[in-house]
């Protein structure tokens, strides 16, 4: 069992700028008056340290205060939700959650209701998969992959970084939509599962958009549709599969801001416009298309914390009618 108590964080500090264009904002009883900690679950280098720092680096000019990104990985993410949850709810403390946040929720890997546990502030990114075949299986679209599978079912194989995983999920997600049979082999990660099915050893999977394109452009995989619900501008040739052969279906990795239950609504507003414009303009922007990820469109609290909640639910009703064995 993992001893959370020698996780030691990492810490990275982005300081103010001396000079604004403008002065910064300023709340109704001072807000921010001192740093903000934005708290990561992975390591430095990771995906959500690699998305937070720049924003965080932005919004600390923004704000006027100094920016803190506190890398607290370890147990699954589970260390660094208890962190915010037990945090004073006054807009110091913040939380990056991914997608698989919500996965720990609703398969009870956390004895909370997340929806409860946190509020959320606003989305970052969001990154779709490539849904990527090994050259020999003998299909160019979802249609004649389902087709393909549908004679073959219990026989084809997907590789996944682990049991109740996003990908495993995603995957067992598309099978019932699609009335497909596939079997499910986990690996430790992603990577083996990539190195796997270059050399033929299971038959397809999904991978994001960063690790599969130089796999696909070189013609060691072969890609035959995108997870999200709207086709990518990298992949503009690429069909989604909600509209070949899985209707309504979408999946990606979402990059949000969350803070603990209870933080005054006028700072959530606050960080939501802050945030939201941060990703949607300049360098930042710039930076994520770079890795192949999209920044989300400005919306409102209100609406981000339905949307968000509204995928807790999803998956929440999915996990509990199908049964997946985790």
């Amino acid at each position: 069992m993992m001893c959370l108590h020698r996780i030691v964080p990492v810490l990275f500090v982005f300081g103010a700028a001396v000079a604004h264009a403008q002065d910064p904002p300023r709340l109704p009883g001072g807000y921010p008056q001192k740093p903000v900690r934005i708290i990561v679950s992975s390591a430095p280098g990771g995906g959500q340290d690699v998305t937070t720092r720049p924003v965080a680096q932005k919004l600390a000019e923004s704000l006027g205060v100094p920016v803190v990104v506190d890398n607290r990985g370890g147990a699954s993410g589970i260390l660094a939700m208890d962190v915010t949850r037990q945090a004073a709810p006054d807009g110091y403390t913040l939380l990056v959650g991914a997608t698989s946040m919500i996965l720990m929720g609703v398969t009870n890997k956390v004895p909370y209701d997340i929806r409860a546990a946190f509020d959320p502030v606003v989305q970052m990114t969001s990154q779709p998969y490539l849904v990527v075949l090994h050259p020999a299986v003998p299909v160019s679209t979802p249609k004649d992959f389902v087709a393909y599978a549908k004679t073959k079912p219990g026989i084809l194989t997907y590789g996944t970084s682990g049991p109740g995983s996003l990908h495993n999920l995603g995957m067992e997600l598309f099978q019932s939509i699609t009335g497909t049979k596939l079997i499910h082999v986990p690996y430790k990660g992603s990577g083996p599962a990539l190195v796997d099915l270059v050399a033929g050893q299971i038959n397809l999977m999904f991978t994001s958009t960063t690790s599969g394109a130089a796999l696909v452009k070189n013609g060691r995989l072969k890609a035959i549709a995108v997870t999200s619900r709207e086709r990518v501008p990298v992949y503009p040739e690429l069909p989604t599969l909600a509209e070949t052969v899985a209707p309504g279906y979408e999946l990606g990795n979402k990059y949000s801001i969350l803070a603990p239950a209870g933080t005054p609504k006028p700072v959530l507003a606050l960080l939501n416009g802050e945030i939201a414009r941060i990703v949607n303009s300049g360098d930042v922007k710039e930076k994520f298309a770079a890795d192949g990820a999209d920044p989300a469109p400005a919306v409102s609290v209100e609406r981000f914390r339905s949307e968000y909640n509204g995928e807790v639910s999803k998956w929440e009703k999915f996990t509990r009618t199908m049964k997946v064995k985790l």
